[in-house]
């Protein structure tokens, strides 16, 4: 006679077939990895081989990336240069320090900063335009905080270095100089 309930017990079910879950979800990350690992080579064996067949074609792509990262250095680079020159004569320190009450922190007063500043005078070079040649070879720095501020350092092989830390990035519509937090004449 038949059981009168419709539960088997679990026999006779049959068994699923294929990967389980995690085993599709490793396949398909494995997969990803590969084709995005052979993407990379593939792109920088075709690089390779256009710089050595097409010299020319190479240096003027590199040039076009190196403009645009000119462009956005540009800016800080511009507010630097301002201040390096107003730290080359004793008037210009003091605008600078009248101009920038974050400078009190190293230095409590003008008298301060002026006696500090009287050393850095005649060793502070004026810095040049930007240029690939600064960049790769002139000691600059221009690092962006994730709070906002700008340091920007210059190391000549005669001279000084000096380093500026800006409150902020500069925004497309700002008038007038910069606001300097910090400041380092080595």
């Amino acid at each position: 006679m038949a059981d009168s309930s419709w539960d088997n017990g679990g026999r006779g079910v049959p068994v699923r077939a294929g990967l389980p879950l995690w085993g599709k979800i490793a396949l398909g990350c494995g997969v990803t990895f590969l084709v995005v690992l052979m993407t990379c080579i593939g792109g920088v064996a075709y690089l390779g081989h256009k710089a050595k067949t097409d010299p020319d074609w190479f240096k003027q792509k590199a040039k076009g990336v190196l403009s645009l990262a000119l462009d956005k250095m540009r800016p800080d680079w511009e507010d630097f240069r301002t201040v390096v020159e107003q730290l080359r004569s004793p008037e210009g320190c003091q605008a600078l320090y009248a101009a920038n009450p974050g400078l009190a922190k190293t230095w409590p007063s003008q008298a301060d900063f002026l006696e500090a500043a009287s050393r850095w005078h005649k060793e502070i070079v004026s810095a040049p335009d930007l240029s690939p040649e600064v960049m790769e070879h002139g000691g600059l720095q221009i690092n962006r905080d994730f709070n906002g501020r700008v340091r920007v350092g210059w190391s000549p092989r005669s001279g000084r270095a000096v380093y500026v830390t800006f409150e902020s990035v500069r925004k497309p519509d700002d008038k007038g100089p910069r606001k300097v937090a910090e400041l380092d004449v080595r």
